[in-house]
């Protein structure tokens, strides 16, 4: 529950850098992507599917992928943002999407994953910065991008449950998977990092 207006513009602000942020990566803004994050990199972490590392590496890694022809695209919804006493840290809770169109046996197929994205931000020279992105994720589908009459036949064996069909396609690609994230097919995992996220939330 937001209880003054100073958590209230820093909500609304917040709010928009997360979309932002995700919208710079999908465009091709990597200034603008690396700009989002705190400006020192060695104080920014981002640990999802393909990537751990800075948020400097994780954009020269978004550009290397885009040139690559590997696109994607996201949705983001912020849902929940708490503040520290001093209205100087947060962590953010969205909910989000995934989206991947790939070529597969001669057809195209749409992969989307759903998750939830959490991230850790501070207050940098009075503008908010991205410490962190990482997610939890839920799951995950693939279906025709037109009507097939004949299924394919995809081998997701050895993925998890909650992104088996985002790592599977990312695999095909070549990027190393991470198979050990936050996912709702392994509920200790979500627990014991959402509740290491609100103990940094706390820390002075």
């Amino acid at each position: 529950m937001v209880q003054n207006t100073e958590e209230y513009l820093a909500q609304l602000q917040i709010q928009s850098l997360l979309v932002q942020e995700r919208y710079y990566r999908d465009t091709a803004q990597w200034e603008n992507l690396r700009n989002s994050y705190h400006p020192d990199a060695s104080k920014t972490a981002i640990n999802i599917s393909w990537f751990e590392g800075t948020a400097e590496d994780f954009v020269l890694g978004s550009k290397k992928m885009a040139e690559s022809g590997a696109t994607s695209s996201h949705k983001i919804c912020p849902v929940t943002i708490h503040f520290n006493e001093n209205v100087n840290k947060a962590l953010s809770e969205s909910t989000g999407s995934i989206n991947l169109r790939f070529e597969y046996e001669g057809h195209e197929y749409d992969c989307v994953s759903y998750a939830r994205f959490i991230s850790r931000l501070q207050k940098v020279n009075g503008e908010w910065k991205m410490l962190t992105l990482e997610a939890i994720y839920d799951g995950d589908s693939i279906t025709p991008a037109y009507p097939l009459r004949v299924p394919a036949n995809f081998d997701l064996q050895g993925h998890r449950a909650s992104y088996r069909c985002l790592g599977w396609v990312l695999s095909r690609k070549e990027f190393q998977v991470n198979q050990d994230l936050p996912g709702t097919d392994r509920p200790e995992t979500v627990t014991k990092f959402m509740d290491e996220s609100h103990r940094w939330l706390k820390l002075q």
